[in-house]
């Protein structure tokens, strides 16, 4: 692994003002903290504090904290080395080689990640090869996509055949590890090992980082699978992963609005119209952990799904996953069953942000493509149903109000008040009709020992107080905890603490805690540290006190007096002492 000192020149040429800033809306809360709204799960009111003086954050909702290393880890779904490395390339740092040290999964990983950017290179190359590559420029070509957007998103192709991929992979030196790892080769029933992709236009995936995890392939012959997907691996995780996020990001934040379409040619036309705040689904159904993915950068989505019968019931499973999630979600279906890259060819880009803007809330959409089953009362208590499953993952009341109202009069019922009363009978019954997996939430986080966070800010406030801790403390064996942990670290070092130097969780938290903790409402941090300190030293006394009386009852039992004279004397030595640790 890299250094300690390579760490810390990363740390400090990465102000995590800046870097947590460029993903989160920050306001000041005062001279030394920062607030905004959590990006790890959902809230109303800001609870994510950012430290400047200590560079670290901490969120009172789900007490997530830490570093800038721990931020880029959790945000972007990366390992450490990865985070460091894309904190030292921002800052233009140069990192050292790598130690043999590294753990075989995380060279695995990075040998992976290498194979993809490899095999990116090749099937653009072979798209541009004057014979191999004609198929796929033809279909191109079709496509009407500009040159400049196959290039951006690094679209290739390969030719028929079994050993494209595999034979250049293999003179670039590839081992067969990394092969049968990357997902992208099949077994024969004789052993050895083919090419997944035959005479497809290849569709390079990335992750939120950038790199090329996995492929997504069309059939340009008579396959009866159009589009596949290379399958699973340790670095693609379908479920958590959206096309085209990374090149949407600056856009999704600008607009802080998300247009959710289907598939590759969906996005890839949007923005060949100059429509960024596009992410795709790529045809699987919308996971929670995708909509969570999403949340990180806007709070509303607006779904534009194929307008046929598969595509309106995909969007209505996608809202209910994305309302889970805390979004506000829109959804729309184009005319004559046309897709985004149909319409946007035949109408345009104006056109359809038109319809964009003019989408509606996810009940309206429900209920009117709904509109078959809602000609009978049982089509309607159905489709009502259905709505309350989604509707139940609303936190925010007057939005469940106005979701409620709107139900009622799409489903053309006079009295909303009706509707809540269904709603709330639906609730009591515990929801028994199916309802759509809500995203995951952050797991409510243990509380904190709200004086030990107390303690903690005080020593981290002032050198003076930290001190005067520190010699106190120094003979004293602190019993083992986040508490603990904590104290060691900044007895021993100065400066910033990085919270990866602290060896559990709980002290992580705690460190975070206090470093954007405002400090307690009563008492000055003097008598603070004074009494805290004090009552560690009488549990450390108390601790002996109570081993000497058993060293006592070994003694009796064993009839040695002389040694019963001794521990006994220790023992009132020991007791004079709480008691003048008692009265301070």
């Amino acid at each position: 692994m890299y250094s300690r000192d390579t760490v810390r020149e990363v740390a400090a040429a990465n102000d995590i003002v800046q870097v947590l800033g460029a993903t989160i809306e920050l306001k000041n809360a005062g001279p030394d903290r920062l607030k905004g709204l959590c990006p790890f799960h959902r809230e109303k009111t800001p609870s994510f504090v950012v430290s400047r003086a200590r560079q670290s954050y901490h969120c009172f909702g789900c007490g997530k904290g830490g570093d800038v290393f721990s931020f880029v880890m959790e945000h972007e779904g990366l390992t450490f080395v990865e985070a460091l490395r894309r904190l030292a390339d921002r800052a233009g740092i140069r990192l050292p080689a790598m130690t043999e040290g590294d753990s075989r999964a995380e060279a695995l990983r990075s040998q992976l990640l290498g194979f993809g950017k490899f095999a990116r290179g090749f099937f653009q190359e072979e798209l541009q090869h004057p014979a191999r590559g004609r198929a796929g420029r033809e279909y191109l070509e079709g496509r009407k996509l500009r040159e400049d957007t196959v290039a951006r998103f690094g679209l290739g192709f390969v030719p028929e055949g079994w050993r494209h991929l595999l034979d250049a992979a293999k003179r670039k030196g590839f081992s067969e590890k990394v092969l049968e790892a990357s997902g992208m080769f099949k077994q024969g029933d004789r052993g050895g090992y083919y090419d997944f992709f035959r005479n497809r236009l290849m569709f390079p995936v990335r992750d939120v980082s950038g790199n090329v995890v996995a492929f997504g392939g069309r059939d340009l012959g008579d396959s009866p699978a159009k589009y596949i997907n290379s399958p699973e691996t340790s670095i693609y995780k379908k479920s958590r992963v959206l096309y085209g996020l990374h090149e949407a990001r600056d856009a999704l934040r600008e607009k802080k609005q998300a247009l959710l379409v289907e598939g590759y040619f969906d996005l890839l036309r949007c923005f060949d119209a100059g429509i960024e705040n596009v992410v795709a689904s790529c045809g699987t159904a919308l996971t929670p952990e995708q909509a969570s993915l999403i949340g990180r950068y806007v709070r509303e989505v607006v779904i534009v799904y194929d307008g046929d019968a598969a595509g309106v019931a995909a969007a209505i499973k996608a809202a209910g996953t994305l309302t889970a999630a805390g979004l506000t979600v829109r959804a729309m279906a184009l005319p004559d069953n046309q897709d985004p890259d149909d319409y946007i060819r035949d109408h345009g880009a104006e056109a359809f942000l038109s319809l964009v803007t003019a989408a509606s809330d996810f009940v309206t959409f429900h209920v009117r493509m709904s509109a078959d089953r809602t000609r009978t009362i049982e089509g309607r208590t159905e489709v009502a149903q259905e709505l309350f499953a989604t509707l139940r993952e609303v936190d925010d009341s007057p939005r469940l109000d106005e979701y409620l109202k709107r139900a009622a009069e799409e489903l053309g019922l006079h009295n909303k008040w009706n509707i809540r009363r269904e709603y709330e009978k639906f609730l009591r019954r515990g929801a028994a009709w199916k309802a759509v997996s809500p995203a995951p939430q952050a797991q409510e986080a243990a509380p904190l020992n709200q004086d030990d966070c107390d303690f903690v800010w005080a020593l981290l406030n002032n050198a003076e107080l930290l001190a005067r801790a520190r010699e106190k403390l120094a003979e004293i064996p602190l019993p083992p905890g986040a508490l603990s942990e904590v104290l060691h670290l900044l007895f021993t070092e100065s400066g910033v603490v990085l919270s990866r130097q602290l060896p559990s969780e709980e002290a992580r938290r705690l460190y975070s805690a206090a470093a954007a903790s405002e400090g307690p409402a009563a008492g000055s941090p003097e008598e603070l540290v004074e009494k805290r300190v004090n009552r560690l030293g009488k549990d450390w006394l108390r601790k002996q006190s109570a081993d000497l009386q058993e060293a006592i009852r070994q003694a009796e039992r064993s009839n040695d007096q002389a040694k019963l004279v001794e521990l006994s004397l220790q023992k009132m030595k020991i007791l004079r002492q709480i008691e003048q640790v008692g009265a301070m």
